[in-house]
């Protein structure tokens, strides 16, 4: 091309299709060269990193400024000026690899061009241009990140890019006359065609950008993957299951391509394990109740992602490192360390940022995760507690009263006295012995017939009680949960003529048992219907309310309590779902 220009010069004049035609030609070059450096994977993890390291620059910067050194190599000469493509290469610096990138390339850039430049007149004009399009692509590299550029801004960019190169070349050429004939020749070939150029070589790199909408798109299907699998296990037992953590590391190692994995507490090693081709390249081996690596508690402490660095990082440890990039990230629950969570990467040429957004993913899943099991064993355990202090709440005037009638009845009737002691014995076991929080609804059924006993003794004929149940009654219901019903029935259900009537009916539908407690007393009070509807206290018991919001815990918040009342009589209904093994 050069020979073909360099005729035409000897011939007296050099045609603007015979620019254009050398112009096309080293674009095409450059675009060749450009294209093959995209298919590279190192070249397309460096430009798609925004946080590189000094190595990573140094190389991009390299890479492009070979591009701008072959631009001028190849330049084709027109009267006493080189027509070039330096802007291509300089500013696709600045736009694929930041204002670094840009900087060290077009500097390195001009200053090859100030020295080895011909002619000599335009050298400083051509290199402080060349600096100039490194900087002006690192000024617009946050608007051309990530592939979101417009072809329209791409072509003016460089028109304007090759504005200033022909104003830096009148301004800083000795002769003006010189600078203004060649910039006539030069200029508009130039602006058109290296802005089109511009274009074509930035098209080389759109599948730089694809390839990583692609891993994005994997890293968020592993993402769903892991989720699916992990969230049972965490939510069963938290980090606490020695054989759920087995699982999990499974699953990780099975779904990820790290080599190892070890999960910790605050003070011990929980769960390590490692890929069989790694055992011996890793060179580290621990069990459960080991105390835990220096990394992860550096992790917990700084509530962060940590690397291992071999410089500060425990000594035997530093022969893996050579092979193996370890990072550590620690599982936070209300802002304090629950535990850690250590991977061996197989070291590459340079580390892979999609593995390290995964790890913290992981990061972020594994704690949002403990902190509802935490809220999960609060919640319990506030159950649990008002659970005992309903066992422990006996009502002072039933025992002083089944005492006097037990009493009563000694005078009359020895024998049925000492039933009723026995049953009395019995009432108050299954009250205060009874740990589980779950029964067979028979047995608590039989429990409230120890309290009916009890208080037909009492009340004889003034205390009638019908009960309607089936035969099989297969589920498991809350402790002590019908209990204050029935005392509730028996306490306030009294008619006009001063009888008290109780119904215990027990209903077996498709998915659950119905409990119904009738009386036939002069119903709830407005207010005392309002507090339960909004869980405020009812009154100085909190035998009504604690089974309202017993029921709520197990079963759901809109399977309280239904209470239906009248001036002659109230219902409270209660559903027992299958299925429903613990609180």
């Amino acid at each position: 091309m050069k020979s073909i220009v360099k005729d035409r010069q000897e011939e007296g004049y050099v045609s603007i299709k015979d620019i254009v035609y050398a112009l096309i030609v080293n674009i095409a070059l450059l675009a060749i060269i450009a294209n093959l450096l995209s298919r590279i994977q190192t070249v397309q993890k460096l430009i798609l990193q925004e946080k590189r390291g000094l190595k990573g620059d140094l190389i991009l910067s390299m890479i492009f400024a070979g591009f701008i050194i072959l631009s001028t190599c190849i330049g084709v000469k027109i009267t006493s000026y080189s027509l070039n493509t330096r802007v291509i290469g300089a500013m696709s610096a600045g736009l694929l690899g930041g204002p670094l990138v840009g900087l060290y390339s077009s500097a390195i850039g001009a200053i090859y061009v100030l020295i080895f430049s011909t002619p000599r007149v335009f050298a400083r004009g051509s290199a402080f241009a060349t600096i100039l399009f490194g900087l002006l692509g690192a000024g617009f590299y946050p608007y051309f990140q990530r592939g979101k550029w417009k072809y329209t801004d791409l072509f003016l960019l460089a028109c304007f890019a090759e504005i200033c190169d022909m104003a830096s070349l009148l301004r800083m050429t000795v002769s003006l006359e010189v600078a203004v004939d060649t910039i006539v020749d030069a200029a508009l070939p130039m602006i058109i065609m290296n802005a089109i150029g511009m274009i074509v070589f930035i098209s080389n790199f759109n599948g730089v950008f694809i390839f990583q909408d692609l891993e994005s798109s994997r890293q968020i299907q592993k993402m769903s993957v892991l989720s699916q699998k992990c969230l049972p296990l965490l939510q069963d037992g938290g980090l606490n299951k020695a054989e759920n953590m087995k699982k999990l590391s499974d699953i990780i190692l099975k779904e990820t391509q790290w080599s190892g994995i070890l999960f910790t507490d605050r003070e011990k090693v929980i769960q390590w394990q490692c890929r069989a081709k790694d055992e011996q390249a890793i060179f580290y081996q621990a069990k459960y109740g080991d105390p835990i690596p220096e990394i992860c508690r550096q992790a917990m402490e700084e509530g962060k992602l940590v690397k291992y660095e071999a410089q500060t990082g425990e000594k035997k440890w530093s022969h893996t490192a050579q092979d193996y990039s370890i990072s550590s990230v620690p599982f936070r629950v209300k802002n304090q360390p629950v535990g850690s969570l250590t991977v061996w990467m197989k070291r590459q040429w340079m580390d892979r940022q999609s593995e390290i957004e995964l790890l913290q993913h992981l990061m972020t899943l594994g704690s949002s995760q403990l902190a509802v099991l935490e809220l999960e064993q609060q919640k319990n355990l506030l159950a649990q507690a008002e659970f005992k202090a309903l066992q422990f709440q006996v009502n002072p005037h039933f025992l002083f009263n089944a005492l006097n009638t037990i009493s009563w009845v000694c005078r009359e009737n020895p024998e049925e006295a000492r039933k009723l002691l026995l049953t009395l014995a019995d009432y108050f076991r299954y009250n205060l012995n009874y740990d589980a929080y779950m029964v067979p609804l028979r047995e608590e059924l039989e429990h409230v017939k120890d309290y009916l006993q009890i208080e037909k003794a009492r009340f004889e004929e003034k205390l009638q009680v019908t009960y309607e149940v089936p035969e099989k009654m297969e589920i498991l219901v809350p402790t002590l949960i019908l209990q204050p019903l029935v005392e509730n029935a028996v306490r306030y259900g009294i008619d006009r003529t001063g009888c008290r009537y109780v119904y215990i009916g027990i209903t077996e539908e498709a998915d659950a048992y119905r409990v119904e407690i009738s009386d036939h007393g002069k119903g709830f009070p407005e207010e005392v219907l309002e507090k339960i509807a909004k869980d405020e206290p009812v009154g100085s018991s909190i035998g009504l309310q604690n089974v309202h919001k017993r029921m709520k815990s197990v079963y759901g918040e809109e399977r309280g309590l239904q209470i239906q009342s009248t001036p002659k009589g109230s219902t409270v209904k209660l559903y027992f779902y299958k299925g429903v093994k613990e609180a």
